[in-house]
């Protein structure tokens, strides 16, 4: 990092802007100020709001061929290959994510969806229902939904930004897109990428900062926005849902989650252990589909506890702007008091920590916890940090009603050799993503999104597409008569 402050603006009708209260990030490196951002009123939101549904209503944006909104998702995904390596040096410094895992697993992951939605831009259908009498044609035809509040995280805020914002304009939608207040500059790093786009008309991408209140509150109740789609915690998918229930607007929440890992007696054992101790402990356990229920079955329980116990204090740690550095540091001192306030309740609730369990600066050490009952606070709630919860288990049964008994369906993985065993339990788990033999893959091309309350709707793949779509159906019919008055005279 150069040691310059980045300077944050609001995007409005192509241009950048500031004014009015600030407010500020700083890094998770050295805990200096590192961004400063402008809190949009709600006057700047309904600026941002308009400039986006004039952009829909008047430019030539939504009825474009799809190849020619392709070309723009081209370019954006070749511009943030080129600046992946400054862009991963300003999110590892501003959320904590190491440098090394930023840059490939969330920038050029990110730069490969932008290249996945240009291609989806081009397979969006319709369709003929061929049921009909033959006297109609009975058509089904997408478009798009119009003006999107796309409301990003700090924990990935380039790779959910691009989810978001590649699909609304692969489908012809406009959109306003407010940053997280922890990670401004990540996530305007990749919005300052929109200048200059060759094919975007100015109001079709605009962007706002500020906090939930009153920036976020502001863009979700607003009347002119037609789709809200937002990452983050159920509590707040929750008042998202009452701010957005006036208009009734479309909505896509991708919230909580406490993901159960299902550990079998002859699962691949070394394979399992090492997915599950990164499954829990990357990004500093911040992440909604983080391992942090793991279910052994009882006669692998000591050997994996004592095994993982091991993995766990060898993981390397540090700054995350060192390529060595694996688990870096959470992302801001309000985070960090979060997870304390999770670990100062695990001895009263009869928990054991093995490892871990201490607090430096931003650091939370890699934390293992047994004892628990599973609807103990820190087995049940999400707590967004490195905290793993084990438990035996004596039978597949009882493994699925500890795995489903929280109110969160978002990740689950299944640790097994037997292909009917892993069968079985994944269609038995309440889960919207399950991994067997491995955790946290995710593509391009397939869905993510969860169960229960963990969220509705989903992102990436043909669905995630979908999220952005309204259907018209349109029915033509070719008899010259009215066909009930036909119907009538006929009973007569």
């Amino acid at each position: 990092m150069s040691g310059e402050v980045f300077e944050a603006r609001h995007l409005i009708a192509g241009e950048w802007v500031g004014g009015g209260d600030t407010f500020a990030s700083y890094s998770t490196s050295d805990g200096s100020l590192l961004a400063r951002a402008p809190i949009a009123d709600a006057d700047v939101v309904d600026r941002a709001v308009q400039a986006a549904r004039r952009a829909f209503e008047e430019s030539d944006w939504k009825d474009r061929r799809a190849a020619e909104r392709a070309n723009v998702l081209l370019e954006l995904g070749r511009r943030l290959d080129d600046a992946a390596e400054d862009i991963s040096r300003l999110v590892a410094a501003e959320m904590g994510k190491p440098y090394r895992l930023t840059l490939e697993r969330e920038v050029r992951g990110a730069a490969d969806k932008f290249r996945y939605f240009a291609g989806a831009a081009r397979a969006i259908e319709g369709e003929v229902t061929g049921a009909s009498p033959a006297h109609i044609l009975d058509v089904t035809v997408p478009h798009p939904v119009g003006v999107c509040a796309l409301i990003i995280p700090w924990n990935d805020p380039v790779d959910l930004a691009v989810r978001k914002l590649g699909a609304a304009l692969a489908a012809g939608c406009t959109a306003v897109v407010k940053p997280s207040e922890e990670t401004p500059a990540s996530t305007e790093a990749l919005m300052r990428l929109f200048d200059d786009l060759p094919g975007l008309p100015p109001g079709v991408v605009n962007v706002v900062h500020g906090p939930g209140d009153p920036t976020g509150q502001a863009l979700v109740s607003h009347p002119e926005v037609d789709k809200v789609s937002f990452t983050g915690s159920t509590a707040t998918g929750r008042k998202i849902m009452e701010a957005a229930a006036g208009t009734l607007k479309r909505l896509s929440l991708e919230c909580g989650g406490k993901a159960p890992c299902l550990v079998f007696s002859d699962c691949y054992f070394d394979k399992a252990l090492d997915a599950l101790s990164w499954g829990a402990f990357l990004y500093g356990g911040q992440s909604c589909t983080a391992a942090t229920r793991i279910i052994v079955e009882r006669p692998l329980y000591e050997r994996f506890l004592e095994e993982l116990k091991a993995r766990a204090e060898a993981l390397p740690t540090g700054d995350p702007l060192d390529e060595r550095t694996l688990i870096g540091p959470l992302v801001s001192e309000r985070q960090v008091e979060r997870v304390r306030s999770f670990l100062d309740t695990i001895e009263a609730d009869g928990g054991t920590i093995v490892t871990g369990g201490t607090i430096e600066g931003l650091h939370v050490a890699p934390t293992i916890v047994t004892g628990l009952q599973p609807d103990s606070r820190v087995a049940s709630q999400e707590v967004f940090g490195p905290v793993v919860c084990i438990f035996p288990v004596d039978s597949e049964d009882e493994a699925i009603e500890i795995a489903n008994s929280v109110r969160y369906g978002l990740g689950a993985s299944v640790w097994t050799a037997d292909v009917s065993r892993a069968l079985r339990v994944t269609r038995r788990l309440e889960a919207g993503d399950v991994w067997v033999n491995t955790h946290y893959v995710r593509q391009s091309e397939t869905p993510f999104g969860g169960w229960k309350e963990s969220g509705l709707g989903r992102e990436l793949g043909m669905a995630g597409m979908r999220e952005y779509i309204a259907y018209k159906r349109v029915a033509f019919d070719t008899l010259p008569d009215f066909h009930l008055k036909t119907w009538w005279d006929q009973q007569a």
